[in-house]
């Protein structure tokens, strides 16, 4: 069994919606990062702590941190649990399989508990209507074969903000999961069909569908079919202040926003990765960026150096941190003190799908043609 499945759960938003991705991306090269292996190394001090190791005397104070608000939720589940596991490998089938944070058995509720670590802070993962947390749930049942009539699965993810906290769960009955099942092998039979079809030479359209989930770290969005003919399709149509326009065509051009963005981005990379090895990409160059200057030598020199020309106190800026920085100086029992000190005050208004959880606002007659 390879390291990395062939259809990973992490990357099921995207084959399950877009079957002729899998074959796209073969060969791709994998992107890797400097929060990838931060995200490891929190894993392995998160396992190390879990099995009743002490603190590595090396430990990242800030990691240490925000890693102990997953231990403690797993201890706290923990109870006097029949059995537990970490860095569990789960699998539905030699295609389909993953590893599994932490999973907990408890026997007199028949409840079997999958949590996933999360220590990145860029985006917030939700638990609803999440792929990767209901085969992952589905995976445990499978592998562990305890005889459980719910699976409790959830992400605990401390360095991202989420209205509803850093611990989000969600329950599914069994009976669910094995409903599931029976469409993950649908799906990952159309991923088949959709390989085999692809290396016939046949392009078949429902094979490649643009999503803005699947899209994001999709690695073969930038020679993706689908979206370069979605991308030129959406060039072509103008809006513009006085003009007609269908307002559905707009409503579906800006669902499509998104996707497109990521696309955008997705290039980019790829290409200056492939200009960084070496390989010419006709028409454009690799450059040094443009210089900005620094000082040469240690500030207290420089200041003194400066110091005949005017007061050693102008040389520096002193501004009172954001409420955003002086929370997380304060210890979480006095972080109430800044209800009283702050206000939140709205910039002007954005434009938002009708998911988001903010209520729309009414523009009046006079405001509008202001």
């Amino acid at each position: 069994m390879s390291t990395h499945a062939k259809l990973s759960p992490s990357a099921a938003e995207r084959w399950m919606t877009c079957p002729g991705s899998v074959v796209l991306s073969e060969g791709m090269p994998e992107k890797s990062s400097e929060f990838a292996e931060e995200g490891t190394r929190a894993h392995s001090l998160a396992e190390h702590l879990l099995q009743g190791n002490p603190t590595p005397a090396d430990a990242d104070p800030g990691m240490l941190e925000h890693v102990m608000v997953y231990v403690e939720h797993v201890e706290g589940i923990k109870g006097h649990a029949v059995s537990r596991h970490y860095e569990q490998r789960v699998h539905v089938n030699e295609d389909i399989y993953g590893t599994a944070d932490a999973i907990v058995w408890h026997g007199d509720t028949d409840t079997l508990y999958v949590r996933d670590y999360k220590h990145g802070a860029g985006v917030a993962v939700e638990v609803q209507g999440n792929l990767q947390l209901k085969i992952y749930a589905l995976a445990a049942l499978l592998t562990m074969k305890y005889p459980a009539r719910h699976v409790d699965v959830g992400i605990v993810q401390p360095r991202c903000p989420h209205s509803d906290g850093p611990i989000r769960t969600v329950r599914f009955d069994v009976t669910e999961l094995v409903d599931f099942h029976a469409d993950l092998l649908d799906a990952a039979e159309s991923v088949q069909i959709a390989t085999e079809s692809y290396r016939l030479g046949h392009y078949v359209e429902p094979d490649f569908v643009p999503s803005e989930k699947g899209c994001r770290w999709c690695l073969a969005a930038p020679k993706c079919p689908a979206l370069k003919s979605k991308a030129q399709e959406s060039a072509k149509q103008v809006f513009a202040p006085g003009l007609p326009y269908d307002p559905k065509a707009l409503a579906e051009t800006l669902d499509f926003l998104p996707i497109l963005e990521g696309w955008i981005k997705n290039t980019r990379e790829f290409a200056y990765g492939e200009a960084e090895k070496g390989h010419e990409v006709p028409n454009w160059k690799l450059v040094e960026k443009r210089a900005s200057r620094k000082w040469k030598q240690e500030e207290d020199y420089v200041a003194g150096a400066l110091s005949n020309f005017f007061p050693t106190t102008e040389m520096y800026e002193k501004k009172l941190l954001s409420p955003a920085a002086i929370e997380k100086l304060l210890p979480k029992e006095k972080r109430d003190v800044l209800d009283e000190l702050t206000v939140k005050e709205s910039s002007g208004h954005t434009l938002v799908h009708e998911s988001d959880k903010r209520p729309a606002i009414k523009v009046d007659a006079k405001s509008a043609f202001a």
